[in-house]
């Protein structure tokens, strides 16, 4: 790749910014402010940070392949190209994923229980200690987890949207010098259209998976932390709803291999069309000289449908994951309010506050996050999978 032409831009604000400017991204409000003068042009786009250079992250990456490579030949094993991602970019990512985890089950945990605790300094049906005092603290309590809750998240999701943007920049340098180094033999196995779908489709599985799948490991963890806190609020009755939302587990599961299915069967018809196209389009003159334009029409009409097709079934089962948002805890919740109103218990407005935003917070990680992260995963490791096999090429 060319690495040599630098076009002159603003040194990155990023480079010299101090934590709080990092935490609360000052470091970009002169930008805003030139945008507010006037139009913003390329010029004034910042230069790109040395981490996030692509001739830095595919060097690094190559190394790291070429160590598979001579590692296979002495195991006489198949390389593989996710053990050179996990280990260029792992440590990263369990660090990131540590410091999310912590984050998110411990504070999203406790604000329900300072919810409910300021709750009860107001209501007259629920016996507790009424002190202005006592409520001022747990409100401070809840004010404070909140604004961690929010300062964690911002900083965790552009580290690790940043880690996925390197992956796929380190991924694209190997795919192109990869095709600039193809042999005869390996051309003719190949097509240009692979080659493009490889680069405009694959590599961004990486963007999007990257940010999900590690709610994976955290929507179980959380889960049972907040069955704890929930049989602390209304006993048995957590059970019921908490059982609701487990049920569907293995039908989340199911359906994630359903999409990588889907996604890899759609990734070899998106290559079949591509390479249709660049047929029909270096041989447009000869089409057109013997009017074969509504033959060739029809050939690209159903390479075109049968990629539809299996693009169908991927977003139903999207659809299907998203539905899950919409009435998966509700559900959850009604089963476990019944059910402690029919054990006898008496309700009070603290009780149903607390319960519910215990499930809010299921609602975003095991219906919402948890099955994406499944999604995404299934669909990532296909992609990867795609890569390794094009750079496996001679």
């Amino acid at each position: 790749m060319d690495v040599g032409f630098k076009e002159k831009r603003p040194p990155h604000p990023r480079n010299n910014a101090n934590l709080f400017e990092i935490l609360t991204f000052g470091w970009t409000l002169n930008l805003f402010k030139t945008g507010k003068k006037r139009d913003l042009e390329v010029n004034d786009l910042y230069t790109t940070l040395d981490t996030h250079a692509s001739a830095i992250l595919g060097n690094q990456l190559e190394k790291k392949w070429k160590m598979e490579l001579i590692r296979a030949r002495k195991t006489k094993k198949k390389p593989s190209l996710r053990r050179a991602l996990i280990q260029m970019f792992g440590p990263a990512f369990l660090l990131y994923g540590i410091f999310r985890t912590i984050t998110e089950i411990f504070l999203s945990a406790y604000q329900p229980f300072f919810l409910g605790r300021v709750i009860a300094q107001f209501d007259p049906d629920t016996p507790s200690d009424k002190s202005s005092h006592l409520g001022i603290f747990y409100g401070i309590c809840l004010l404070v987890t909140t604004m961690m809750k929010i300062f964690s998240f911002t900083a965790y999701d552009m580290l690790i949207t940043h880690l996925g943007m390197k992956m796929r920049v380190a991924m694209c340098y190997l795919i192109y010098n990869k095709a600039l180094r193809l042999s005869k033999t390996a051309i003719g196995e190949t097509t240009v259209g692979q080659v493009v779908n490889l680069l405009s489709n694959d590599v961004n599985r990486f963007d999007i998976a990257i940010t999900l799948v590690l709610y994976i490991l955290i929507g179980p963890l959380e889960t049972i932390v907040v069955t704890y806190f929930l049989w602390q609020e209304i006993g048995v009755s957590a059970l019921f709803g908490i059982g609701v939302l487990l049920m569907l587990i293995p039908l989340q599961g199911w359906l994630g291999k359903k999409s990588s299915e889907l996604r890899l069967m759609t990734a070899v018809r998106t290559d079949e069309r591509v390479r249709l196209m660049n047929e029909i389009i270096s041989g447009i003159q000869v089409i057109k000289m013997y009017t074969w334009e509504k033959p060739f029409a029809y050939l690209v009409q159903f390479a075109r449908k049968d990629e539809i097709k299996y693009i169908k079934g991927a977003t139903y089962i999207r659809a299907i994951f998203g539905s899950f948002t919409t009435f998966h805890t509700r559900l959850a919740l009604f089963c476990s309010i019944c059910s402690y109103v029919l054990l006898g218990n008496f309700i009070t407005a603290q009780k149903v506050f607390v319960v519910t935003s215990y499930y809010t917070i299921l609602r975003m990680t095991m219906t919402s996050f948890f099955p994406q992260g499944i999604g995404q995963m299934a669909e990532l490791l296909v992609s990867i999978k795609r890569l390794q096999n094009f750079l496996l090429y001679e």
